[in-house]
């Protein structure tokens, strides 16, 4: 399967999975409140799908942002957050490495 066949059928099962959900959550919302027509319903519920999804995006982008930063600022690796210190001999590759810049610096 080529690279262009696997993102359809992605985006395909994707498609499936957003209109089984709204479907889900139109025939949930029917018993709630049934003065609403269905269009209406499936309009809400496709909204609020749209919107869950944006916010899903905005979360993605601000997490790669903030990872960014980090590394721009000298910071190890954004996932070393999770643990209480650096790796092993972390420190002694700095080390080394700001000794060879400032014998680099001096010559």
């Amino acid at each position: 399967m080529n690279d262009r066949s696997g993102k359809l059928v992605l985006l395909g099962k994707l498609l499936v999975a957003a209109i089984a959900l709204v479907t889900l959550v139109a025939v949930a919302a029917r018993q709630l409140a049934p003065s609403i027509t269905l269009g209406e319903l499936i309009v809400y519920c496709a909204v609020g799908v749209v919107c869950v999804m944006a916010l899903i995006v905005l979360g993605a982008i601000c997490s790669l942002q903030f990872s960014q930063f980090i590394l721009r600022m000298g910071g190890t690796d954004a996932q070393w957050f999770w643990f209480t210190s650096e790796p092993r001999g972390l420190a002694a590759l700095r080390e080394q490495q700001r000794e060879g810049e400032a014998a680099r610096g001096e010559s």
